[in-house]
C-alpha cells in the first residue's frame, strides 16, 4: 500500500493545485478607535469578531445585498458581535462599526493571494490595570437602552430570534415574603457585555395602607454580597389592598335588598348593582318580596382566599326562582404594581459576573409615609 502513494501523487492534476484558494491569515488585535484597521479580503468570507454586540454600521462601496454591485459584501445577524465580509469586485471599501459609545473604522482592500480569514479584536487594557482588568463603566444612556431592550425583549424576539444569544433570560417566579408585603421576581435579564442584570419585579401590598419606599434602597443580596441599583423604574409606592367586590341579580318581585356587615350594621342595596366590602368577616344579604317572602345568603370575606375556595364565588339559581338569582363575590386582592431595577457590576466597579442560576433576594425597606 505504501508503494502506491508516489504513483497517486504523480497523477495529481497540476492545474487543480494551481488554483487552490489561498489559506489566508488569522489575525488578533487590540480594539482601538484612534486609527482604522486595514483588512485584506478575497472571495472567501472574512469574519471579524468584536468585543460586544454591534449596534450599527455605516459604509461606503459596501453592500448587504449579494445581488447589488459593490466592492464588498457584508453579512451580519442583529444582536451578535461578529460580521463577515468578502470581495465582490477588486477595489476598496470603508466601514464604520458603532459599538457602545465608540466608532471603529475599517478599510477593506482586495487581495487575491493573502486575504484575512479571521480578525479578533480584544478590548484594550487600561493603563495600570490589575485587579480591575474587567471593570465595567456603563453610561446612563447605555443603562436606558438596556432597560428598553429588557422591556421589549419578548416582542422583538419574535422577529429577531438571534436576540437570545445576546441577552440571557430567566423566569424564576420567586416570591419573597416580608411583613405586610411580598415581592415577586418575575423575570431576570442578563446583559453579559455590560455585566448588568435587569429585574422585572411585582410588588404586592397585603395591608390596607399604602407602603412607600426609595428606589435607590432596593438592595440585591446574593449570598453575603449586597448590590445597589444603578437604575430603577418603579413607582415608589405600593397601593393598599383592594376591597372585596360584591355583585348580584334579583327577581323582579323583590322590594328590598339588605346587606348586614360583620358589625351588624345594615345598608340597602336595591338601587345598586355592586358594592365594595372593605371589612373582613361574615356578611348576610337578605331579599324580601311584597307577600313577605324572604331569601337570604351568608358569605365570608377573607384575605388571603383560603385554599380550595373559589374566587370569585358565584351562586346562581333558576330564572324563575324568587330572590337572589345570581350572586358573585370577589375576595380582596393585594395592592400591586410592577417595575424594573438594574444592577451593573459590583459596588467597587469590578465585575459582579452574576449568573442567572444565583439565588437572588431583593430587599425593599418600606415605610408608611412618603
Amino acid at each position: 500500500m505504501l508503494a502506491l502513494a508516489p504513483n497517486l501523487r504523480a497523477q495529481a492534476d497540476p492545474a487543480t493545485t494551481a488554483v487552490a484558494p489561498p489559506l489566508g491569515t488569522m489575525r488578533k488585535a487590540v480594539l482601538e478607535d484612534a486609527k482604522p484597521y486595514e483588512v485584506a479580503v478575497g472571495a472567501m468570507p472574512t469574519t471579524i469578531l468584536m468585543p460586544g454586540p454591534i449596534e450599527a454600521f455605516e459604509g461606503n462601496h459596501i453592500t448587504t445585498k449579494p445581488d447589488t454591485v459593490a466592492n464588498v459584501f457584508l453579512e451580519h445577524q442583529p444582536g451578535t458581535r461578529f460580521f463577515s465580509v468578502k470581495a465582490l469586485l477588486p477595489g476598496t471599501a470603508d466601514l464604520n462599526v458603532i459599538l457602545g459609545d465608540s466608532v471603529y473604522s475599517f478599510r477593506f482592500y482586495y487581495s487575491e493571494n493573502n486575504p484575512t480569514r479571521t480578525l479578533t479584536l480584544a478590548p484594550a487594557k487600561a493603563p495600570g490595570a490589575g485587579a480591575q482588568d474587567h471593570a465595567v463603566h456603563i453610561t446612563a444612556r447605555r443603562l436606558y437602552d438596556i432597560l428598553k431592550d429588557a422591556k421589549t425583549y419578548f416582542v422583538v424576539k419574535e422577529q429577531h430570534p438571534e436576540l437570545e444569544r445576546a441577552i440571557q433570560v430567566a423566569a424564576p417566579g420567586t416570591v419573597l415574603e416580608y411583613p405586610g408585603y411580598r415581592i415577586v421576581i418575575d423575570q431576570v435579564f442578563r446583559f453579559d457585555r455590560d455585566d448588568t442584570l435587569v429585574f422585572r419585579v411585582i410588588f404586592l401590598n397585603d395591608t390596607e395602607s399604602p407602603l412607600y419606599y426609595r428606589p435607590g434602597e432596593i438592595a440585591l443580596r446574593v449570598g453575603r454580597n449586597l448590590y445597589w441599583p444603578s437604575f430603577a423604574q418603579v413607582s415608589r409606592v405600593i397601593p393598599p389592598r383592594g376591597p372585596a367586590q360584591l355583585s348580584w341579580e334579583v327577581s323582579p318581585d323583590v322590594v328590598s335588598l339588605e346587606l348586614a356587615n360583620p358589625k351588624g350594621q345594615k345598608a340597602s342595596l336595591l338601587d345598586r348593582l355592586s358594592v365594595p366590602l372593605s371589612e373582613q368577616g361574615d356578611y348576610v344579604v337578605t331579599a324580601r318580596g311584597k307577600n313577605g317572602r324572604t331569601d337570604s345568603l351568608k358569605f365570608r370575606v377573607v384575605f388571603p382566599v383560603p385554599p380550595g375556595e373559589p374566587d370569585p364565588l358565584v351562586v346562581a339559581k333558576g330564572s324563575k326562582e324568587f330572590g337572589i338569582r345570581k350572586f358573585a363575590l370577589s375576595q380582596p386582592e393585594p395592592g400591586q404594581n410592577f417595575g424594573y431595577v438594574c444592577y451593573s457590576g459590583a459596588a467597587d466597579g469590578g465585575r459582579a459576573d452574576l449568573s442567572l442560576e444565583n439565588d437572588f433576594r431583593l430587599i425593599v425597606p418600606t415605610r408608611g409615609t412618603p
